[in-house]
């Protein structure tokens, strides 16, 4: 499963935090400000033992993530932005944040969160479907799948993030949780088992 196109490469991204730390304005823009508290608002109604956050950039959805999770695995191509995400959490010892790409670095362990944010539309449709269905085998009985997506348009995007969610659909056999699309971004919630939506 590797990026087609340069846009959606790891060397693409590393090139993009060695320029700037903060390349999408994660810390300051309303809109990921606000996308981060629809997030947390589809967690913080319990407490996981063990979560999985793909795609970390550099980690202030993390940091929102770790008082709700005992354990804390995130991940980023980018060893640049694995550097940043590190610091940002440095005052939760139970938050891991290590360098890695999906599918050849999903972890072997089992989870009872995932978050899939903002990530999804750098596959294939292809690539997306067999990459969904890993994230579920991943996921515990009794445990959530959230995945939450931009709705505009990029060239280095291969998808949109309306298809992402459509092939993730598909792929579960389950629209789950579909909350209706708040400025500009889609967010949708799977259970597993006796978790309720």
């Amino acid at each position: 499963m590797t990026p087609q196109k340069y846009g959606s490469s790891p060397e693409f991204f590393e090139t993009l935090y060695r320029k700037a730390e903060d390349p999408w304005n994660f810390r300051n823009s309303d809109y990921e400000r606000h996308r981060y508290a629809a997030i947390v608002d589809n967690v913080s109604d319990r407490q996981f033992r063990s979560a999985f956050e793909a795609g970390c950039a550099i980690g202030e959805l993390t940091a929102l993530l770790a008082p709700f999770c005992d354990s804390l695995d995130a991940m980023d191509c980018s060893l640049t932005a694995v550097d940043t995400a590190r610091y940002r959490c440095r005052y939760y010892p139970h938050v891991h944040v290590r360098q890695g790409t999906l599918p050849n670095d999903l972890p072997s362990k089992m989870y009872d969160l995932i978050v899939f944010s903002e990530l999804g539309y750098y596959f294939t449709r292809e690539d997306l479907a067999v990459l969904s269905t890993q994230l579920w085998s991943k996921l515990k009985p009794g445990g959530r799948l959230i995945a939450c997506h931009w709705l505009g348009h990029s060239e280095d995007h291969q998808l949109h993030g309306a298809e992402v969610h459509e092939i993730m659909c598909r792929v579960l056999q389950d629209c789950g949780d579909l909350k209706p699309p708040a400025r500009g971004y889609t967010l949708q919630r799977w259970s597993k088992g006796n978790d309720e939506h």
